[in-house]
């Protein structure tokens, strides 16, 4: 029997898989980086940012829906939540969490305006100064 919500909830459903697997795939990506990082304080933080950067630069037109509809937003927030109880540090440092909303406003922006909205030698400048933020201070 067909009924007229079942294009709409078959639609929420395939947004809602498709907004995992995107959040999937960051996952591995970040793990990925972290696990060529050998420095402890901020692993995770600078994985977040450098992948975000990575993503940003890259973005085309035909993404940028994608990167700002309220599934995948629920999915990143749910999974980077998570994410963060497992990395203390990272979620209770003010630094740290600076330097991810950050590296978050700039894949916005990209998401926004697209990936030639900042000239390259710039992005890399804010992200090597994010990156930096990272580093412990002493």
């Amino acid at each position: 029997m067909h009924n007229a919500t079942d294009t709409p909830l078959l639609q929420a459903a395939n947004d809602d898989l498709a907004a995992h697997a995107i959040v999937a795939n960051l996952h591995r990506a970040i793990l990925h980086r972290m696990d060529r990082d050998s420095q402890a304080h901020g692993r995770f933080s600078r994985a977040y940012i450098a992948e975000l950067f990575d993503i940003g630069r890259t973005i085309s037109p035909a993404c940028r829906p994608h990167q700002v509809d309220s599934e995948w937003i629920t999915a990143r927030r749910s999974w980077l939540d998570t994410v963060l109880r497992e990395h203390p540090l990272d979620r209770r440092d003010a630094q740290l969490t600076a330097a991810r909303h950050a590296a978050d406003g700039f894949l916005l922006r990209a998401c926004v305006l697209g990936c030639d909205a900042t000239p390259e030698a710039a992005t890399e400048r804010v992200r090597d100064a994010l990156i930096a933020m990272t580093r412990p201070t002493h």
